[in-house]
Formats: C-alpha cells, sequence, structure tokens
C-alpha cells in the first residue's frame, strides 16, 4: 500500500490536509470522495523522498512545484491577497532557496511588478511555461484556475518521467552489475591466473592471451581509462550543444534507435501535446503556446517541426497540414488532432490524446522489458562465460598432456 498526501476540499469548501494510504492514486482519491472531500490533489510520499536529496542542492523537482501551485491557487480561490498567500507558502517551505525566492518575488510585487513578471526573475525554478500560464490567467483574471492546471500538468509530467525511470531502473542495475563483474574479473582474478600459467610455462591459446592483454591494460592503464570516459562525456556533452549537426543527429538517433525510439517517440508526443493542450487551455495564443512546447521538448527534431507548425499558423494554415508530413507524432495524434480542429474542440481532443497516449506508454515500456531483460541477460552471460572459457582454456591442454604422460 502506497501513501499519499493530500490536499481536498469539502461541500462547503473547507480545506483539509493529510495522510492516506492506498492501492493506487484513483483508489485514493474515490476513499476521499467517500469521506465527503473532493478538489484533491495527491502526492505519493516515496516518490516526495527520493527527491528529497536533489532538493538539498536545490534543484526544485517539478513534484514539489506542483504542491506549490496547488497551494497556491486554493489560497488564491479562498480570497487571500496575492502577497499574504506567497508569505504562508515562503513560511511554511522547508527549502531556504525557495523560501528565499519566494521572499524575493513578494518584495518585486510589493515594488509593483506583476507576479509573472515576479516569476520570470528566476527562470531556473519558474520555467517560460509556467510564466507564460500565469501571466495568461493574470490578464484573463483565471489565475486560480490556471494555477491549478499548472500543478496537474506538472504532476502528469513527473508521472512520466517516473515511469520511464523506473522502467530503465532494471537494465541500468544489470549494466552496473555486469561492469562490476567483469572489472573485478580483469583486474583481480586473470593477473592470478596469469602468473600460474607464466609459472607452468603454457603456451595459452588466443582468448586467453587477449583477455590477459586487456586485464595488463587496465590494471596498468586504469587512470588513461577513467580519463577518457570522462573526456568523452565532457566532449561529447560540448560538441552537442556547440555543432548544431552534430545536436541534430543525436537527437535524431534518439528518435529511431532500434527498441528505444518507439517509446522515445511517443513520449515526445505525450509531452508536446499535453503542454500545448494546458498553454491552449490557459488563453495563451497558439504561436506563443508553441514556442513554450519547443522548448519543454528540448529536441532539435522536434523543434524543426514545431518551426513548420508556426510558419504554417502564421501563414493562416492549419496543424494538421504539417503534422500529416512529418514521422515524429503517430498517425493517432495527428489524425485526432485533426478532428479537434475541425470541430473547435482542439484543447478537449489534446486532452483526450494526451491521456491516451499516457496509457499507450504504459503498454510499450511493458513490451520494452519483456524483450529488454532476457536480451540483457544473455549479453551478461555470454561476456562473463567468454571470460570464465578463456581463463580455463589452458588447462584443459594441462590436463590432457598429464593424461598423455
Amino acid at each position: 500500500m502506497a501513501k499519499y498526501s493530500y490536499i481536498a476540499k469539502d461541500s462547503r469548501g473547507k480545506e483539509f490536509r493529510g495522510i492516506i494510504e492506498s492501492g493506487d492514486k484513483e483508489e485514493a482519491k474515490l476513499k476521499l470522495n467517500q469521506l465527503g472531500l473532493y478538489d484533491i490533489f495527491l502526492q505519493d510520499l516515496a516518490k516526495a523522498r527520493r527527491f528529497k536529496f536533489s532538493l538539498a542542492f536545490l534543484n526544485f523537482q517539478k513534484t514539489d512545484l506542483a504542491l506549490f501551485a496547488h497551494q497556491f491557487s486554493a489560497m488564491i480561490s479562498a480570497g487571500l491577497p496575492l502577497v499574504k498567500c506567497l508569505s504562508v507558502l515562503s513560511r511554511d517551505n522547508e527549502d531556504l532557496k525557495f523560501k528565499a525566492i519566494l521572499e524575493q518575488v513578494i518584495f518585486d510585487i510589493q515594488n509593483g511588478l506583476s507576479l509573472s513578471s515576479a516569476l520570470a526573475k528566476n527562470p531556473k525554478i519558474f520555467s517560460n511555461f509556467f510564466v507564460s500560464l500565469v501571466k495568461s490567467g493574470e490578464t484573463a483574471g483565471i489565475l486560480p484556475q490556471v494555477l491549478k492546471r499548472i500543478a496537474l500538468h506538472l504532476e502528469k509530467e513527473s508521472d512520466l518521467k517516473h515511469k520511464v525511470a523506473s522502467a530503465l531502473s532494471y537494465p541500468v542495475i544489470v549494466g552496473i552489475v555486469a561492469i562490476a563483474v567483469v572489472g573485478f574479473l580483469m583486474v583481480f582474478i586473470i593477473p592470478v591466473f596469469k602468473k600460474v600459467y607464466d609459472g607452468l610455462r603454457v603456451t595459452l591459446p588466443l582468448p586467453t592471451l587477449f583477455l590477459i592483454y586487456i586485464s595488463n591494460f587496465m590494471v596498468k592503464y586504469w587512470w588513461v581509462l577513467l580519463l577518457t570516459a570522462i573526456a568523452v562525456f565532457y566532449g561529447f556533452k560540448k560538441l552537442r550543444a556547440k555543432n548544431p549537426r552534430f545536436g541534430f543527429l543525436w537527437d535524431y538517433f534518439k528518435l529511431w534507435i532500434p527498441l528505444f525510439g518507439k517509446l522515445n517517440r511517443k513520449i515526445y508526443t505525450t509531452r508536446f501535446i499535453r503542454t500545448l493542450s494546458a498553454m491552449l487551455s490557459s488563453g495563451v495564443t497558439l504561436g506563443r503556446s508553441l514556442e513554450i512546447s519547443d522548448e519543454v521538448l528540448d529536441n532539435r527534431v522536434s523543434s524543426s517541426v514545431i518551426r513548420a507548425l508556426q510558419r504554417n499558423i502564421n501563414q493562416g494554415k492549419s496543424l494538421t497540414e504539417v503534422l500529416e508530413k512529418q514521422k515524429l507524432f503517430s498517425p493517432l495524434a495527428v489524425q485526432m488532432i485533426a478532428t479537434g480542429e475541425q470541430s473547435g474542440t482542439l484543447e478537449e481532443m489534446l486532452n483526450k490524446t494526451a491521456d491516451f497516449l499516457d496509457e499507450d506508454i504504459d503498454h510499450a515500456i511493458k513490451r520494452m522489458m519483456v524483450r529488454l531483460e532476457p536480451a540483457l541477460t544473455f549479453a551478461t552471460a555470454v561476456l562473463v562465460g567468454y571470460i570464465a572459457l578463456a581463463i580455463y582454456l589452458p588447462m584443459f591442454d594441462i590436463f590432457r598432456n598429464l593424461g598423455g604422460r
């Protein structure tokens, strides 16, 4: 049973907070509804604890930002002044740097800045997506509703990342274990066998000689391997950032790599559609919504598609004309967007499409793991088996020679 912290209201609008145990979020919401509580916001406590370490370095997580947005929305809906809301949220927040940021936001508002302008001064915490929606909420006079929409969007984003991270945890752990086992064998075990074979003056077969060569290199030049790995890592990051062509090719590779590419395309599609839906539903113009969606995705291939969409919009054309020609977004998603454009219910159709794709991603992850788990196990077995065989091959010759005598 998972534990969830919740914020909810009863029929009179009174706010309640607490912790509830349940199998999943839907069951938790049902239990709270049975208690007469509605307008529910839930946060997985186990997930919040996993984020606590990063918070110490103020890598402020979207799950926590979602909670902030939901609390902010509830307080404004209750009629509290803007500065009072922020003061209470600042006082209740345990993260010292985020508290300091909120205090600076309060100071800026008291000195004449709008909420969106004050938030925009902290882009590492409050993204263009967050700030743009807040600005639209201020302009339209629907700030509480927009903040709630932000909270739900950030929660969905966090859930999506958590699904992917959970799915990748198994192959990462298997990979780390395999590297550790192979490293241990190469650095500590093979040198022992080499000394034994040197003492016996045995003619070593090619697989054993190759293994001993690799082992000697790792023992003598481990620091070269370490420095090379660090140089490759930082060189790759710099090349991707500075060289647009290389960056585009890498982003393209991520979207079309065997096994993972299809899942990546679905994730990008879901994030694009959900972001676009949240922006349009909050009154942000389509052009600006596409611009922010591009920033959220941070992929050069998707950027090229979104720029084409923007050109079409500027020329008075529809989204569908561009989406039908590209291969990034699935045909089903394109068809649902086309239906929304034709019927004038684009925001609603975008939401339905994102929800459908969320379920599709769950199934895709399960299918991927069914293929990946045996493949990783087999690859690890082959690698360790080769090392064991190469180590013991000379012994077969020794036993054969002894038997001949």
